[in-house]
C-alpha cells in the first residue's frame, strides 16, 4: 500500500472536512503521521517543511505500489516520452484538483510539494520521497511553481461548498484527452496560473483561448476570437457586444506583449483579471456540459464555433 499526501495552503476548514474527488484523491486533513515523521521533514528545504507543519488539509491518495518509483500503469508512453512514475501521476492529479478549486473560486489554495510514503502491513506508513511541484508538461524534470492568484483574489475565502463544486468538475478535468485542444488549454492555464510575472502569464492565458476559440485559418484572429468568445458565453445581444468589446481589448494587449510594444502598465491588473473571468467562466462552461467536451476535443470544435455565430446576431 502507498499513500500521495499533498499538503494544501491557504485553506482553512473545519477539521474532520473530506470530500472525494472522484476515486483518486480525497480532500481531507493533513495526516497526523506527515507531521509526526520529522527524520524525513527535516531534509525538505525550511520553508517546505514549515508548510507542511502549517497545513490543516491536503489531497490524499492511497493506491496499491509495492516502491516508490513504480511506473504508472494507466501511462503509455508515446513519441520518446519519460515513462512516468505511478507517483508522480498522483501529483499531476493533485494539480487537477488545484485547478479544479481555481475553476470554481479563485484563491491563493496551492501547494508546494508531494510527499510519498509506503506502509508494510499493520504498520505506519514511512515518507520515502518528496518531490517538488511540476507543470503539466511531458518531462517530469522540469521544475515549477505553485498558483500564484491574482492579487484581487487573494482574500477570498474557501469554504467546503467551493470543494465540493471543485469535486464535482474534476472527473470531467481527468478525462480530458491529452493532446486535444482543451489539454492545450489546461496546460496553459496551469502555466499561467504558476507564472508570476504578469507579461508572461497573460500570454499563457491567452494561449489557452487561442486553443478553444481560435479558428483554424487564423484569418481576421482577433475579431473571430472576440465573437466567438462573447457568443459562446452570453445569451443576450447586449451582453455579448460587452463580451465581444472586452475580449477585442485584452486580445489587443496579448498582441503588444507578443510583438515586443508593451510597457509595463498598472492597467495590467485590469486586463489580467477581465482574462482571467473569461477563460475561467469558457473552460468550465466547456467541461460543465455533457455535449460540449466531446465537441471540443474533435475536430468538429471549428465548425461548431462557426456555426455558433452565424446562427447569432452579428456583432456591430
Amino acid at each position: 500500500m502507498a499513500f500521495t499526501v499533498v499538503p494544501l495552503h491557504n485553506v482553512s476548514l473545519t477539521l474532520g472536512t473530506r470530500i472525494p474527488f472522484g476515486n483518486d484523491l480525497v480532500f481531507q486533513d493533513t495526516p497526523a503521521w506527515v507531521k509526526e515523521d520529522r527524520s524525513f521533514l527535516k531534509y525538505l528545504a525550511e520553508h517546505d517543511k514549515q508548510s507542511v507543519l502549517d497545513s490543516k488539509h491536503a489531497f490524499v491518495a492511497e493506491y496499491e505500489a509495492d516502491s516508490i518509483g513504480e511506473p504508472d500503469p494507466d501511462h503509455k508512453p508515446k513519441d520518446g516520452e519519460p515513462q512516468r512514475t505511478i507517483q508522480a501521476a498522483k501529483t499531476r492529479l493533485a494539480i487537477l484538483g488545484n485547478l479544479a478549486v481555481w475553476l470554481r473560486q479563485p484563491s491563493s489554495l496551492c501547494f508546494t510539494v508531494s510527499l510519498h510514503a509506503c506502509r508494510q502491513i499493520e504498520k505506519q506508513p514511512i515518507l520515502q520521497q518528496s518531490e517538488v511541484l511540476e507543470p503539466l508538461h511531458y518531462r517530469p524534470s522540469e521544475r515549477s511553481h505553485p498558483l500564484y492568484c491574482h492579487p484581487k483574489d487573494v482574500k477570498n475565502p474557501i469554504t467546503v461548498q467551493h470543494i465540493v463544486k471543485a469535486a464535482e468538475l474534476y472527473p470531467a478535468l481527468r478525462s480530458i484527452q491529452e493532446g486535444s485542444a482543451v489539454w492545450v488549454a489546461l496546460r496553459a492555464i496551469w502555466a499561467g496560473l504558476t507564472s508570476y510575472a504578469s507579461d508572461i502569464r497573460y500570454l499563457w492565458f491567452w494561449i489557452a483561448l487561442e486553443a478553444l476559440f481560435g479558428p483554424e485559418d487564423s484569418s481576421e484572429l482577433s475579431h473571430k476570437l472576440a465573437e466567438r468568445i462573447a457568443f459562446f458565453l452570453a445569451d443576450k445581444s447586449d451582453d455579448a457586444r460587452d463580451l465581444f468589446k472586452m475580449a477585442k481589448k485584452c486580445y489587443g494587449v496579448r498582441s503588444k506583449i507578443v510583438h515586443g510594444r508593451w510597457k509595463y502598465s498598472p492597467d495590467i491588473d485590469q486586463t489580467m483579471e477581465d482574462t482571467e473571468a473569461i477563460i475561467r467562466t469558457a473552460f468550465r462552461h466547456v467541461i460543465e456540459k455533457p455535449d460540449l467536451l466531446p465537441i471540443f476535443v474533435s475536430k468538429k470544435r471549428d465548425e461548431y464555433l462557426a456555426d455558433l455565430v452565424f446562427s447569432r446576431t452579428t456583432i456591430a
